[in-house]
């Protein structure tokens, strides 16, 4: 399943018009709400898993549409105050598989009580009898992705980042890699000119610690770093590089990566290089990648076609591309400017007028 469109609200806040392909690139000017949708994505996933309660205090709508090759699931539900008052589930042929309000609740044709802060397809699972619901919860339990502004590092030096819900420490994940993929982090490292002699996972503090970070080794370099202390570009890269082969290592089949910020703090040349090494490993895996970036150097090399370019009005959110405006996409192809100047000057503004 790859997720074909997705629409948002949560008091003060909406997002509408974000239409994804096999490969999405987000951008718009800060404070727009690129991390937002993000973090919108990595709630459903939440959601969905269970992985954080639904709260008496929650309130937000979701409508998703997922696409499996030639079939589509639109799937809608909507939170007030923790109680779920709406959820709807329809297929490629507009069958209605799941109906629920605030009164009642229609699956498949039965009617059935489900706990009302639980999701239908929470409490209601049969891989034979309703494939439809396992083919949503298998593209949440298979979605990964990093969301950089959610890094933190906790007392016991447990840098603990969300990878789409699923709160893991690099550490552990890293030490899940058999030794040929641990090379291969390094090697990819050198790719990118980082010069990376040795990658382990030490124990720091006194006897009693149970601290453990990784530590970099430098080519021609006597002094070490640990990964808290690398440049902000170079520790992302290396987080990156570790999802990716920690994926490989799980040999399960990933449906989506999402990445916030994506090439923030690289140099021109490596983020082209990660860019492309991300791009054709997503492609050749046939994973779906969703990134935002404000990355110039990214910009310019990746297809207009793959952009979503989102614009804010006071709360509300909306996402240009493609799909919703193919003309000013064709119009700009015969300017010759580069693809961020789409995105940095006027033309999308005088184009609407």
């Amino acid at each position: 399943m790859k997720l074909k469109s997705l629409e948002y609200v949560t008091p003060g806040w909406s997002l509408d018009g974000l239409n994804l392909s096999e490969t999405s690139l987000i951008v718009g000017r800060n404070a727009v709400g690129k991390s937002k949708t993000i973090e919108a994505l990595n709630s459903l996933v939440s959601v969905i898993l269970q992985t954080k309660e639904i709260a008496e205090h929650d309130n937000f709508f979701y409508k998703i549409i997922f696409s499996d090759n030639d079939t589509e699931l639109t799937y809608s539900f909507a939170c007030f105050q923790g109680n779920i008052t709406l959820e709807q589930l329809i297929d490629h042929n507009e069958n209605i598989l799941i109906e629920r309000n605030e009164n009642s609740t229609i699956f498949f044709n039965d009617e059935i009580n489900p706990p009302s802060n639980k999701l239908t397809i929470n409490v209601r699972r049969d891989t034979k009898l309703y494939p439809q619901i396992e083919k949503i919860v298998n593209w949440a339990e298979n979605s990964y992705g990093i969301l950089f502004n959610q890094i933190n590092m906790f007392p016991n030096g447990t840098n603990l980042f969300s990878t789409m819900s699923k709160g893991e420490s690099i550490i552990p994940m890293f030490e899940k890699l058999n030794d040929d993929l641990k090379l291969k982090v390094q090697e990819e490292l050198n790719a990118l000119d980082y010069s990376i002699d040795e990658i382990k996972i030490v124990k720091i503090g006194d006897e009693k610690s149970d601290i453990r970070v990784l530590q970099i080794n430098e080519k021609d370099v006597s002094t070490f770093l640990w990964e808290g202390l690398l440049s902000q570009g170079m520790q992302r890269t290396l987080y990156i590089l570790v999802l990716l082969f920690y994926i490989v290592s799980q040999k399960k089949k990933t449906q989506t990566i999402v990445i916030d910020d994506f090439c923030e703090g690289l140099d021109y040349d490596r983020s082209i290089k990660l860019g492309k090494y991300l791009y054709k490993f997503c492609l050749e895996n046939n994973i779906q990648l969703i990134t935002t970036s404000n990355d110039s150097f990214l910009m310019d090399v990746v297809d207009l076609k793959y952009w979503n370019i989102l614009q804010r009005k006071g709360d509300k959110v909306t996402a240009i591309n493609i799909y919703n405006s193919p003309e000013l996409f064709e119009d700009f192809e015969f300017t010759g400017l580069n693809n961020f100047d789409l995105f940095s000057s006027d033309f999308i503004a005088r184009h609407k007028k």
